[in-house]
């Protein structure tokens, strides 16, 4: 061959050749980190602690992208990729990184994805001081019945009959502060009264005492002895009762009941919503003396009840007055004070019984509430005239003022209570630790109460904790055996799980809201109350105002409440009549720690802040019984693999990863499964997932209907989405929170599908291939349901606030 004259001259050096590798596809600051790590490699140095799967970059924060750290915006993970991998080829190839919206991931051995609970979290400001041993003296109670050389029933002005019943059978020895101040002034005089005193101090008797005493004094004389004038439930109706809730109703007509023992011809009932009106009017009909409603109900009565007759009623008590209010029941309360103002006053009932001598000669309003706010003046105005303000003892300190001025009756000085810190993320772990450490010593904690601010997250926290299903139809609860009714508690009674222990291995979980039947959330309040095993309630603000369940030894306020005296009223669940008694609240770091300035007025004494890892350490020092999976499927997060790990750390992300995955994979599918789609497995969502992505929607709109003086401490604009969504156990916060009309545009007639504006899959879409006339109707019409849906979300009485 023939030189073609050209020479190659080439300096290879001593060294051999190494192949350049290019790095794509991530993040640009995980391409950088590589390549580095790549440069060292080739320099000789071996180490390389800069990996993207052995520690995530530090850029990478929950809910915080690369363009929030001033980079370039991250692309989105690609399941199944999440290590970074080199090959001999010119372009090596990065695996995707997980998404940085909601949590910090990386992948393990033993689960595919671990969930970093403890990075990328708000810094507390409050001051954690070192815990301090328990004082010696413990606070004297503030609404403790007083001891009997100070009063007594009969001393003041109930029959001996009434008294003794009172001490005997009812095991009331001596009255409380404001039972002592009542019951006289309503005995001996005819005009109307405000009473005013902290919850749990005994107000429903310091207004059924003296009702039930002037009744019986008409047919029974001071000794006990009958008259010859006799009362029974046909004689007329001489009281009236409203209150806000149906619970309540039906708690203020269980006392009752218990009062009117000794005088079994005076009868009391209840009228409330969810019931068969018929029956109410079958016992109007009978006959009956005192009436126990609410207002809406009793308004209905009125105008369609021919048989009842207010003529004879000589009292209306109004239990509750500033609940009444804030729950819209102003215009019910006016139609009923004026029906029964217009109806004129009887002086004999139709079988010629004259009502003289110890009933009142004129009607007597007795208004009822533990503060003075504006509404409950207003309430005043509308029902009351020249009336006394009866509170407990004068000289107690326990009446405060607020900023406004208005009196702030304080909780009950036995009471104590904490404030606990807790990230967003750490939320339910936090919640699962507090409550098994509660129930770890056998009788220290009987029942707790729960509260949520909305009815979606009642559910879903509801059927997170409970156990397994082990009857056929799988309501997890109390139902009946085969071939017979379902029980009314089947849904919402069952065995707890994961707060267990050896000292209590069995704890019954009950759940209560507005949206059950009344038949069901009475039956299911009666199951709280009447357990004789540990037991805790989830539920709303409707349990809290007025209801009276005996050994309730812990409340906590998952969710704030949506105002301070809504506040005041769900801690008086515990500490009731002298009893002890524990309240801790939930907060998240940042502008909510303010809120504790506005609840020093209302506690007698400070309130201690806890921080989460001290609950944390507590609670999960021992592993977690976690529920037992369904036959054919495994769990590898069961109790032995826990007690490998001894870090309480350790436990609690497993637990939250237990959590997500419950959501994730339907039924406890096997984990092989799972490590197959990297944590997303390609499988229907389960029920419980829907019930999470539920209760984080209703979570984030209840939020914002905090009262307007708080809403600086419960910014929504602050709130974490992504954080927020990981303790409901949602690995991403999910969409279609904010409301507003989805705008469509018309697609041809053969797509047959509209465009939605951004809403839900599936969320009240109408047809698209309506006429184009109609079209501006139904938008129409959309816009106008979507205000008033808005408008029941800003409003302070509605699901989000009484259940």
């Amino acid at each position: 061959m023939a030189d073609d004259g050209i020479l190659l001259n080439f300096e290879l050096g001593d060294g051999l050749l190494k192949p350049q590798i290019k790095f794509t596809g991530g993040r640009w600051r995980d391409r950088v980190r590589a390549e580095r790590s790549a440069k060292r490699r080739r320099n000789g140095d071996t180490t390389d602690d800069n990996s993207t799967t052995d520690k995530p970059s530090t850029s990478q924060q929950d809910g915080k992208t690369a363009e929030d750290d001033g980079g370039r915006p991250a692309k989105r993970w690609k399941a199944g990729i999440g290590t970074a991998r080199e090959t001999s080829k010119s372009n090596g190839t990065l695996g995707r990184t997980p998404p940085s919206n909601t949590l910090r991931r990386s992948i393990s051995k033993s689960h595919g994805v671990t969930s970093r609970l403890f990075t990328s979290n708000p810094t507390p400001t409050t001051v954690f001081e070192a815990p301090r041993e328990e004082p010696t003296d413990v606070a004297k109670p503030s609404n403790a019945p007083l001891s009997e050389e100070a009063a007594n029933f009969h001393a003041l002005g109930l029959s001996r009959r009434l008294a003794q019943h009172l001490s005997t059978k009812l095991e009331m020895k001596a009255p409380t502060s404001i039972q002592k101040n009542t019951i006289p002034q309503l005995v001996k005089n005819d005009s109307d009264a405000f009473l005013q005193a902290e919850t749990g101090s005994g107000k429903t008797l310091a207004y059924l005492l003296p009702i039930i005493q002037r009744i019986t004094a008409l047919s029974q004389n001071e000794d006990g002895t009958p008259k010859d004038v006799r009362i029974h439930r046909n004689s007329g109706l001489f009281a009236i009762i409203l209150a806000p809730t149906r619970e309540l109703c039906k708690q203020i007509s269980v006392v009752a009941e218990k009062l009117l023992r000794c005088t079994p011809w005076i009868v009391s009932t209840t009228v409330i919503g969810g019931e068969s009106k018929k029956s109410e009017k079958a016992r109007i009909r009978k006959g009956v003396n005192i009436l126990i409603a609410t207002p809406g109900r009793l308004t209905d009565h009125l105008d369609h009840t021919e048989v009842l007759d207010v003529g004879t009623a000589r009292w209306l008590v109004l239990d509750e007055g500033d609940r009444l209010m804030e729950m819209g029941f102003e215009a019910d309360i006016r139609t009923i004070v004026a029906k029964i103002r217009k109806q004129e006053l009887k002086r004999e009932n139709k079988d010629g019984v004259v009502l003289g001598g110890p009933m009142p000669s004129r009607r007597v309003t007795v208004l009822c509430s533990a503060t003075m706010k504006m509404n409950v003046q207003k309430l005043g105005e509308i029902s009351l005239q020249d009336a006394v303000h009866i509170t407990a003892a004068a000289d107690d300190g326990t009446a405060t003022k607020d900023e406004a001025g208005d009196a702030v009756f304080a909780a009950p000085s036995q009471l104590k209570q904490a404030y606990i810190i807790a990230p967003a993320k750490l939320r339910l772990v936090t919640l699962i630790a507090l409550l098994k450490s509660s129930f770890a010593r056998k009788g220290s904690v009987m029942k707790a109460i729960v509260f949520i601010s909305c009815a979606d997250s009642v559910d879903f926290h509801f059927d997170l904790l409970k156990a397994a299903a082990e009857t056929e139809d799988g309501s997890g609860g109390t139902s009946s055996t085969k071939g017979q009714p379902p029980s009314l508690t089947a849904t919402t009674v069952a065995v707890a799980s994961y707060i267990t222990s050896q000292a209590n291995s069995k704890i019954t979980l009950c759940r209560l809201h507005g949206s059950l039947p009344q038949p069901v959330r009475t039956s299911t309040l009666a199951s709280f109350t009447t357990a004789t095993d540990p037991a805790i309630l989830i539920t709303t603000d409707i349990s809290s105002r007025g209801l009276d369940v005996p050994a309730v030894d812990l409340v906590i306020e998952y969710d704030p409440a949506f105002s301070v005296a809504d506040h005041v009223h769900r801690i008086g669940r515990t500490a009731r009549a002298g009893r002890p008694g524990k309240a801790l609240l939930f907060l998240l770091p940042g502008c909510e720690e303010g809120y504790v300035s506005l609840l020093s007025p209302s506690s007698s004494s400070a309130l201690t802040p806890q921080s989460y890892d001290t609950i944390l350490q507590q609670g999960l020092s021992s592993p977690v019984d976690l529920p037992k999976p369904k036959p054919g499927t495994t769990n590898d997060d069961d109790t032995a693999s826990q007690g490998e790990k001894k870090s309480w750390k350790s436990r609690a992300e497993s637990l939250q990863l237990h959590f997500e995955r419950r959501l994730l994979i339907p039924d406890q599918v096997d984990a092989a499964v799972e490590a197959k789609h990297r944590g997303y497995p390609k499988v229907k969502d389960s029920k419980l997932l829907d019930a999470a992505r539920r209760a984080f929607r209703s979570h984030i709109r209840a939020y914002a209907t905090h009262v307007r003086d708080e809403r600086g401490f419960f910014d929504i604009t602050q709130l974490h989405l992504g954080h927020t969504a990981k303790s409901f156990g949602l690995r991403e916060a999910p969409g279609g929170i904010g409301g507003g009309v989805q705008r469509r545009t018309h697609r041809p007639s053969n797509s047959g599908h509209g465009a939605g504006g951004g809403g839900g899959k599936g969320r009240g879409q109408d047809s698209d291939d309506e006429a184009d006339g109609s079209k501006a109707k139904s938008e129409e019409e959309a816009a106008r349901r979507m205000r008033e849906k808005m408008k029941t979300v800003m409003s302070a009485s509605s699901e989000f606030n009484i259940g």
